[in-house]
């Protein structure tokens, strides 16, 4: 007879100790920010791509993911139900790795070091061979698919890039390198640069081997980038006289200079350390012209290649400033494109370099009391007596208001915490989170029509099988806006809640018709689907805009939802389907809108449904507060947020349960509840129509008995949400 578990894998989970405390023991891990990081041990690697967070570990290179559990079961090759009972009973596992698995890291750790030795995942073919396919078609047309030899096999080994720009990288005797592909911004303002190059032999994720043009870093050391160009001013005879700015474009616009070679180098920044300057030093003279960066990077990068170039014995070695009041990032290229400059401006301006001194171009010091600021640094907090805008001066007035007085908040009672929910409190924004299918849509609808009726109805949360309770606050207006599904679905789900609230009701002696008059007078359920962007929440201006604003629902809303206790919109996908769900400055300004809307609204708890990632749907991972699909700031924003998933083939076979009946078991866990204790894990089970009832968990062992909800349950005891439902109701 296999132990029975009083105890949840939550609750095991959590009183095991941190995660990364038992990685820590097969893996070498140094600390990164919040997380860890390490080489993998499920794959040989180079590089570190295995990271430990707070409740689960993930490896970007092979998509390993998990929680301790899986942790445990994958490096020990061991049944997740033994690491669950060895943890459980503080035994095995839970003590100390296991002498083969210590074994096998030690082979892993020597394939790991052999690896270090071994070439690149692909053979760059060094100079392009002259019959391949074109990288870029043309204007207005992407680049064709490029190769991704370091994407993991979850990631797309294929991508093509829009295009920029696109500049030739050529070593000095003309012979093709690769290519430098510039991209335009996004509407967040980011650009990218990438390295693709000709290779043969590229191995990729999935084991297939391929020819192509591929993402790479090209080998160092480097040739400038303009060494053609250097090559042909020595052939015919010309000075050695070099102009080094910043980036592809400003060397490919300094060409109009027939008495300077303007060169640059490939990558980043502080990509001239990769980059041969061998030639360059030897010039008769250099001219460093670095961009006008107010923060001062691109600045720093130049006046240290300046040092690299002297240590080099560069003879004759100048610096131009730019001018005092070139905008941010001004460089040649602007001069050209912008200003219009000719190449005679040009070569007057480049006439005007000082000859170069490190003490001229270090970091200028921060200003002293009475100092001014050096240029490009951004300028002095306005002073007390400054004379303030209209809008200035209410923008104050607003600030100021908010200054809560300490003694006056000390000597004043206590304010008096109000829930929606258990642990939603009033006036927050939560997420309920789920996979698809899980039931998220009815768990959103059956709590707001509890939340109409001031009844936990179906016992979603209070824990109490069979037995009606009050919820923490009293019956107010709720609406529910159904944004993924049809009108006719609603309309379905609403029949039957209706027809089996009006049983339960019955059942416990409550007033039938008094109850569902008035959740018919509280909840407003409005259908948006196929509304399109009438319908958006929040919404960008423009694929450039990074300012995310109110859509027209926000503003409906205000006006119809206005003394609301709860406003439950399903799905936040959907809401705000022109946003980036992976942008954090996306995502966290939509919450910030929602707690905006709590405030419009008179303090309405906002309560979005939400999908979790795939990888954690397909690991069993959904139960985890990072399990939210998209930017991380949604978990982070949020105050309360609860997470819903289908039981696990893992937990049904523990509990005996057969795959048919384990479907019908929803596990819901409070991922997140800042304003009340957790009391971690709770069971709904579907019933007839994909209704959702709880109060129950499911049976360890096949003796159970029937109840209500269909199929056989036990009952769980009352949890501090019960009690506090009581409390609230009198009872």
């Amino acid at each position: 007879m296999p132990p029975k578990y009083e105890a949840s894998l939550v609750d095991v989970k959590i009183a095991s100790g941190p995660l990364v405390d038992y990685v820590g023991r097969y893996v070498r891990l140094q600390r990164r920010g919040r997380q860890s990081q390490g080489l993998c041990p499920f794959h040989a690697e180079r590089t570190p791509s295995f990271y430990v967070y707070s409740d689960h570990f993930h490896c970007y290179g092979c998509g390993a993911h998990g929680d301790l559990f899986d942790f445990l079961a994958k490096v020990e090759k061991r049944d997740l139900g033994e690491v669950i009972r060895d943890l459980r009973d503080r035994s095995g596992l839970a003590n100390a790795p296991s002498a083969a698995a210590q074994e096998r890291l030690a082979a892993h750790r020597q394939a790991v070091e052999a690896l270090a030795s071994e070439p690149d995942s692909y053979e760059l073919v060094s100079p392009q061979p002259a019959n391949i396919p074109p990288l870029w078609p043309g204007e207005g047309a992407p680049t064709v698919a490029i190769l991704r030899p370091a994407a993991a096999l979850t990631e797309a080994l294929k991508t093509q890039l829009p295009v920029a720009a696109l500049h030739a990288f050529q070593g000095y005797r003309g012979e093709m390198l690769g290519y430098v592909v510039r991209t335009p911004k996004n509407r967040h303002g980011k650009k990218g640069a990438f390295q693709v190059a000709w290779c043969r032999n590229v191995l990729l994720a999935d084991g297939t081997v391929q020819e192509g043009w591929t993402f790479v870093s090209f080998p160092e050391p480097r040739p400038v980038y303009g060494a053609p160009r250097v090559s042909d001013a020595r052939e015919d005879g010309r000075p050695d006289r070099y102009l080094v700015v910043e980036g592809e474009k400003c060397a490919d616009r300094g060409a109009v200079l027939s008495d300077w070679t303007v060169v640059s180098w490939v990558g980043g920044t502080n990509a001239w350390l990769k980059t041969d300057w061998s030639l360059i030093a030897e010039g008769e003279e250099v001219v460093l012209w670095p961009d006008a960066d107010a923060s001062r990077v691109g600045h720093k990068a130049m006046a240290n290649l300046g040092k690299h170039l002297a240590a080099l014995g560069c003879r004759n070695l100048r610096w131009i400033e730019p001018p005092a009041d070139a905008p941010n990032k001004w460089d040649l290229a602007d001069a050209v494109d912008l200003d219009g400059w000719t190449a005679n401006r040009l070569s007057e301006f480049v006439a005007s370099a000082q000859p170069w001194r490190p003490e001229a171009t270090a970091e200028p010091a921060l200003e002293s009391a009475e100092g001014s600021l050096p240029p490009g640094m951004p300028p002095r907090p306005p002073a007390r007596d400054k004379v303030l805008t209209e809008q200035e001066r209410v923008s104050l007035q607003k600030f100021e208001a908010r200054r809560r007085p300490f003694l006056a908040v000390v000597n004043s009672p206590p304010p008096v915490l109000q829930f929606a929910l258990p642990g939603f409190l009033r006036g927050t924004v939560g997420l309920l989170v789920g996979a698809g299918g899980s039931g998220k849509s009815w768990a959103m609808l059956q709590s707001l029509i509890c939340l109409a009726a001031g009844l936990d109805i179906w016992s979603l949360w209070s824990d109490m099988p069979d037995t009606i309770v009050h919820l923490p606050c009293p019956a107010g207006r709720c609406l529910y806006l159904a944004a993924e599904d049809p009108q006719e679905i609603v309309d379905w789900r609403t029949h039957h809640l209706g027809l089996d609230a009006a049983e339960r009701l019955r059942a416990a002696g409550y007033d039938v018709n008094r109850y569902l008059d008035l959740i018919d007078q509280n909840l407003g359920t409005f259908s948006l689907y196929g509304g399109g962007q009438e319908n958006a929440f929040a919404v960008a201006p423009s694929r450039t805009e990074t300012v995310v604003q109110r859509g027209p629902l926000y503003e409906n809303l205000v006006q119809v939802g206005f003394g609301s206790l709860a406003i439950g919109m399903d799905t936040l996908g959907r809401v705000a389907s022109t946003l980036e769900e992976k942008e954090g400055v996306d995502m966290g300004q939509v919450i910030d809108l929602a707690e905006a809307l709590t405030v419009d609204t008179g303090r309405a708890n906002v309560l979005f449904s939400h999908h979790v990632t795939k990888s954690a749907a397909l690991n069993g991972q959904a139960q985890e507060q990072q399990a939210v699909s998209g930017s991380r700031k949604l978990t982070d924003h949020v105050r309360w947020q609860a997470n819903m998933a289908t039981m696990d083939a893992n937990t049904a076979k523990i509990r005996e349960i057969d795959d048919t009946d384990r479907r019908k078991w929803v596990n819901v866990v409070a991922a997140k509840m800042n304003y009340a204790s957790n009391d971690g894990a709770r069971w709904w089970r579907r019933t007839e129509n994909g209704i959702l009832v709880g109060g129950f968990s499911p049976p360890e062992q096949q003796q159970r008995q029937p109840n209500l909800a269909g199929g056989s349950v036990s009952a769980r005891p009352g949890s501090h949400m019960a009690r506090m439902s009581r409390e609230v109701a009198g009872e």
